[in-house]
């Protein structure tokens, strides 16, 4: 449900608000069981910190976590290249996140699919191939994203489409509204076979508490489902406000309340295996 688009800002921030609000009502107090002993949580991050998620290899390891990682654009230094085959190497999964980190809607609308595609997808992703990497999972920059390029990335070997979701959302300094994640359907898995899925952001901007995070993970355990959740850069304690990201200490609580709850780590293209 992002703002993100090619509508005017306002029309699309209030249209996602009451999208967000009827879910809620609808689904509040609901809860359908996905197979037994399945629920998980799927993590996920993107752009180019990859220096930052490296330096999370031992958490990772710590709490026996795999995650995916989405790598837009198509320079990487050597260090970088080395960095993410060790990540690779670890059961991790990398993931493409376009090459210009564009907005589909308007590549779309101004230069066709083919356009599209040759813009935002092959350079990067062919770029990666060549480098030893087979990306089968897309996240949509800015979690834009069209049914025809929906359509064009999974007929071209995509296997899974990450959009994006917010628990909390602002329009000109005043707060549209806060779900709790608990209440927000569209972010669980529930095994159905769809390939396409809204994840919901834990940088520090949608203001996510640990107790809410807790009663999510709880619904993903008693329903059998998967909490899809992702961000970006991982932030030390105490980061400058300015900082765009999640704290580390919130990712760790995340990864403690899994294991207590017994949830499986999924990377994305898993959740596309039969």
């Amino acid at each position: 449900m992002p703002c993100e688009g090619t509508q005017s800002v306002g029309m699309r921030c209030f249209r996602s608000f009451l999208w967000a609000a009827a879910v809620a009502a609808i689904y509040a107090g609901c809860s359908g069981r996905g197979p037994a002993g399945h629920g998980g949580v799927a993590l996920s991050f993107d752009d180019r910190f990859i220096a930052e998620w490296y330096a999370l290899r031992p958490l990772f390891k710590e709490f026996g976590a795999r995650v995916t990682f989405y790598i837009n654009g198509d320079t990487l230094t050597a260090g970088e290249i080395s960095m993410l085959k060790s990540l690779q190497e670890d059961g991790h999964e990398i993931g493409f996140h376009g090459t210009i980190h564009g907005d589909a809607g308007q590549l779309l609308r101004h230069h066709g699919v083919d356009g599209y595609l040759s813009t935002e997808i092959w350079p990067g992703l062919n770029y990666l191939r060549g480098l030893g990497f087979d990306p089968v999972s897309y996240a949509h920059p800015g979690g834009t994203s069209t049914a025809t390029t929906d359509s064009a990335l999974l007929a071209n070997g995509f296997l899974t489409l990450r959009e994006v979701s917010k628990a909390e959302r602002y329009f000109r300094g005043m707060r549209l509204y806060h779900l709790p994640p608990a209440r927000m359907p569209h972010i669980y898995y529930d095994f159905d076979g769809r390939k396409s899925f809204y994840s919901l952001q834990i940088d520090r901007e949608t203001s996510l508490s640990v107790e809410e995070m807790a009663a999510a993970l709880e619904k993903a355990g008693a329903d059998g489902k998967v909490l899809m959740l992702f961000g970006h850069q991982p932030l030390p304690a105490n980061p400058s406000p300015d900082q765009y990201g999640f704290e580390i200490a919130f990712l760790r609580h995340i990864l403690e309340e899994s294991r207590k709850r017994g949830l499986k780590f999924y990377t994305m293209s898993e959740l596309a295996l039969p």
